[in-house]
């Protein structure tokens, strides 16, 4: 870890944290949260999932036995795909596409691409999907810096390029040459998303450039024998704009018939199931009314559709199932919570999916496709350390200083105490175009145990609450975010919860963002700030963020620097410096591809010449937000230490 610029330190006594060794633990906060059942996929004759376990590939029976690994190297993979024969499975490993035989062996190699430059979280192959008749293996690369589209046949022993991209730098445009194009076809993408049809004559993906930043809908056919593209790609539909910059056409499911793709758009204003011919023509909405669906899959039979929707309640996700030819949707199940990563049975006649709690990590269930039996827990249910906390997560319901109806979620502390008024910690999530919902957040939950009541607000700008809500805050970065944080605050004083002269906010990424806004145009709002990873000026991001983002903030801002000089001036909390009074904890990754470290380094510089009370951090090889171990750890007791001591909050009696 590297310390710069600090005014001055904080003690951190290795008996504070031992009061929690029978409860939650800094530790415990680092082995939590995990979500392999996103990286789970059942096998084609629906008898295995194979997922991701302590760093291997495992094979677990889905009706119970003993589980199967099939990998020994100690590199990470990800990005599981079963062929459509079951016999193999694909995934990257080392920036690069792999095969193992789902019976074992020795995995094959099949990509050897170095990194190429730019964001590292793009630039290599991923996401390999294999053609439904076998032979080859679709997969995305960054290997040029931008994402193009490639295919690898299954011995490794051809390569071919499907789809190039056209680099936009500033206003001139650097296009491959038509060597290196051979017989692909040309397109500016940001994450194409592809997928195979079901006949595997076809690949469709999501094309964006700047022009069309929502995204333009496409179809190239393919010659499974040659391995190359044979005609020109066809434009199924180009969506309208969002002038927030965020939303774009979603991953398109195929129908098993090959004649129909079902999208998400949001025509409405609210995301939506749309079906559009594979040779074009008018999209027909599948779903109506108000809440967000998302991730339609198609059944195999071609009957029913299943996709995640929050229309019940927006601070949750279950899982709807609607008649592929249109009609009323039903709900799954009945369970509370967070269901995704829906997986039809080969029969149509059951959904795998994974659910998650407030209070529980992800663990998977079935249910029956016609929603009428009792959905079923396929692994012996664990015990929860969050569950015995004594600590309900809850949907806070408020109003913004417009009048705008706001929601959030709200943790009372252990041993709660009506009446009584306690130290706060309002945390801002990123985005902006995040949402808090009612999954397990360990960090909460741990700073509930400390002692603290912690409320998530959705502050506009966030998703889950329809497109006006979303784009609520477009050319007004820091501004009516920065009301609902502060209507967050009155909330809970108002509630009879919270202690005015004991608040603190923090938060990550766009969260960071909010802290540095909110203790500048807030100032005697906050008794400490945990600012970590933000943008304190938006014009100086442009300069250095990656291309993708800073596209997407220029059109959330309406335009450039020079074209919107006061939109971009009430993002910049430099010339505000002077206002703060809170003190603040910075922390900073120092290769951040998303948010440049020089943010923070300014940020750090002007409260130093301000004379202003804070901590500056930065940790190296690191990106945007903290992956190794040793530094999570840091982060945390620091942000623990700095809470306690400017919230008068001693650990003792904990």
């Amino acid at each position: 870890m590297k310390k710069l610029s600090i005014s001055f330190s904080v003690l951190l006594v290795p008996g504070m944290l031992l009061a929690q060794s029978e409860r939650l633990t800094i530790d415990d906060l680092l082995s939590a949260g995990a979500r392999r059942g996103d990286s789970e996929q059942l096998s084609p004759d629906g008898r295995f999932f194979a997922r991701e376990e302590n760093g291997q590939i495992a094979l677990v029976p889905v009706n119970g036995g003993q589980t199967k690994v099939i990998t020994s190297s100690p590199k990470s993979k990800s990005e599981l795909q079963w062929s459509h024969d079951g016999k193999h499975i694909a995934y990257i490993s080392e920036g690069d596409v792999w095969t193992i035989a789902s019976e074992g062996g020795k995995p094959q190699r099949l990509t050897h691409d170095p990194a190429g430059p730019g964001d590292p979280r793009g630039a290599t192959d991923h996401h390999p999907l294999w053609n439904p008749n076998g032979h080859w293996i679709l997969f995305e690369s960054g290997r040029k810096g931008f994402n193009e589209l490639y295919v690898v046949s299954e011995d490794g022993t051809k390569e071919k390029l499907l789809a190039a991209t056209e680099i936009y730098t500033g206003s001139d445009m650097i296009t491959n040459t038509a060597a290196d194009r051979g017989d692909a076809v040309s397109s500016d993408r940001f994450n194409p998303q592809p997928l195979w049809s079901p006949d595997g004559t076809r690949v469709s993906y999501t094309e964006r450039s700047r022009q069309f930043f929502s995204g333009k809908l496409k179809v190239i056919p393919f010659d499974q024998k040659t391995g190359s593209v044979t005609g020109a790609a066809v434009d199924l539909y180009t969506a309208k704009n969002d002038p927030g910059g965020a939303w774009a056409i979603n991953t398109a499911a195929w129908s098993p018939d090959s004649t129909t793709l079902t999208v998400i758009l949001q025509s409405t204003g609210w995301d939506k199931l749309w079906q559009i011919r594979a040779t074009g023509g008018t999209p027909k909405q599948l779903t109506k009314g108000p809440g967000e669906d998302e991730n339609p899959v198609y059944s195999p039979d071609g009957r029913w559709i299943v996709f995640t929707s929050n229309r019940d309640l927006p601070e949750e996700r279950h899982l709807w199932v609607v008649p592929a030819t249109g009609g009323n949707p039903y709900r799954l199940t009945s369970l509370a919570g967070i269901e995704t990563n829906p997986q039809w049975s080969p029969d149509s006649s059951s959904i795998y999916f994974l659910r998650a709690t407030s209070l529980r990590p992800g663990a998977t269930y079935v249910a029956d496709a016609n929603g009428k039996g009792n959905p079923r827990l396929l692994e012996p249910s664990q015990p929860s350390k969050y569950e015995g906390l004594g600590v309900t997560p809850e949907v806070a319901h408020f109003k913004g200083r417009d009048g705008l109806a706001l929601a959030g979620i709200l943790y009372k502390p252990v041993g709660y105490e009506f009446g009584k008024r306690y130290p706060t910690v309002i945390w801002a999530h990123g985005g902006p175009e995040g949402q808090v919902v009612l999954s397990l957040n360990p960090w909460s939950l741990f700073l509930a145990q400390q002692g603290y009541v912690v409320l998530e607000p959705n502050f506009r700008g966030s998703t889950g609450y329809g497109e006006r809500f979303r784009n609520a805050n477009v050319e007004d970065s820091g501004g009516g975010e920065i009301d609902d944080i502060g209507a967050s605050v009155k909330y809970l004083v108002d509630s009879g919860l919270t202690d005015p002269k004991r608040v603190a906010i923090g938060g990550g990424s766009h969260g960071g963002t909010v802290v540095a806004n909110a203790v500048a145009k807030l100032p005697d709002t906050f008794a400490a700030g945990i600012e970590m990873f933000g943008v304190v000026d938006r014009a100086l991001f442009l300069e250095y963020t990656n291309r993708n983002s800073k596209i997407r903030w220029e059109t959330k801002m309406g335009g450039t620097p020079e074209e919107k000089p006061a939109v971009y001036r009430k993002a910049n909390v430099l010339p505000d410096v002077e206002s703060i009074k809170t003190p603040l904890l910075i922390l900073h990754g120092e290769k951040d591809p998303q948010v440049p470290p020089q943010e923070s380094a300014e940020f750090a510089e002007a409260l130093k010449k301000a004379g202003k009370t804070y901590l500056y951090f930065t940790y190296p090889n690191e990106g945007h937000g903290f992956q190794q171990r040793e530094h999570r750890k840091d982060s945390y007791e620091k942000q623990l230490a700095f809470l306690d001591k400017y919230l008068e909050n001693p650990a003792e009696g904990r």
